[in-house]
């Protein structure tokens, strides 16, 4: 790998009649690739996408300033995506094809694959997605592999797994008496043979929160084995970009947690609340919501919290 272009980059071999064409980092990692283009070539509009950053850099190599079109992928989820259009623009340079024009053929033709999710996400999704991080942040500081636990964006019945451990995650407003609501009648319904905890974190929505999607994300990014496997799992969650606004346009602060042991004591409606053992006939959805005033005899100690999770972080041993 080459540093002499004040950025680590890679000579790909490939002439532009400018230069070569280079494949480099940036400071976070992100994939980037830079087309020389002549000093005097006036480029008065980059071609654009909403996952690639675009515009007109200068480098020094060996003394000499070089221009570039420098292509930066900023969606970590399309780096597959964006080696592709880097390769299919470089085999249209080989071709005869000018940088610019190459640059924007080539997204033209990939744009429905560079486009991300801009669909409208909801306050609920936010607080769910930063109750799970929160849990997930916990974890890691226990293990950087705790990443593997996490099975909520896996569509899975609990958000996390280990063995025949698993939590639910749940998040709550600011108010007197935090309630949650249940999705399924088999949301707590224990793993077999094992047991069940529910994690309840009160968020209070403010402008001064310390608490988003971008912050919390960061720190688990930062800390977790493998950064691409949690930002899999992100994507998995419909957040392909754990920074964008879509999923940062709220902040909060953390008001209060609570972690409940699950059992016969708590009010929760499962299969078994029915004749039978059965949902009955015709019923293909239940929702409730648990006052969590009700269930005060399972709230567990601090102490009872950290060695549970300190036992279904053991159970990577076994993944």
């Amino acid at each position: 790998m080459s540093t002499a272009l004040e950025i680590p980059s890679v000579d790909t071999g490939i002439d532009t009649g400018s230069g070569s064409v280079r494949l480099a980092l940036g400071n976070a990692g992100e994939l980037r690739l830079l087309l020389p283009v002549r000093q005097s070539e006036r480029i008065g509009e980059t071609p654009s996408s909403q996952a690639l950053g675009i515009g007109v850099a200068t480098y020094t190599l060996g003394g000499m300033p070089i221009r570039f079109l420098d292509i930066v992928c900023l969606s970590a989820t399309l780096d597959g995506v964006f080696a592709d259009v880097a390769d299919e623009i470089m085999e249209r340079i080989v071709g005869g094809a000018f940088p610019v024009e190459a640059c924007r053929t080539t997204i033209e033709d990939f744009r429905s694959l560079l486009t991300m999710t801009a669909a409208e996400v909801s306050i609920q999704e936010i607080c769910g997605l930063i109750g799970e991080l929160l849990m997930l942040r916990t974890l890691l500081g226990l293990n950087p592999a705790a990443w593997k636990l996490w099975r909520g964006p896996l569509r899975e019945r609990h958000d996390f797994r280990g063995g025949a451990l698993a939590t639910e995650v749940k998040t709550t407003s600011r108010s007197a008496m935090p309630h949650v609501t249940i999705s399924a009648v088999d949301q707590l319904l224990p793993p077999a043979g094992g047991t069940l905890a529910l994690a309840v974190y009160q968020l209070a929505e403010t402008s001064g929160g310390d608490i988003s999607v971008a912050g919390v994300a960061a720190e688990v990014l930062r800390v977790a084995s493998d950064r691409q496997g949690v930002l899999r799992l992100l994507a998995g969650y419909g957040c392909t970009d754990p920074e964008s606004w879509e999923w940062n346009r709220c902040y909060f602060r953390l008001e209060n947690e609570d972690h409940y042991l699950v059992d016969a004591e708590f009010p929760r409606i499962i299969p078994e609340s029915f004749s039978g053992g059965c949902v009955p006939a015709g019923v293909e959805e239940i929702s409730y919501v648990v006052n969590l005033g009700m269930a005060e005899q399972c709230r567990l100690s601090d102490a009872a919290v950290g060695a549970r999770h300190g036992e279904l972080v053991a159970c990577l041993a076994h993944l």
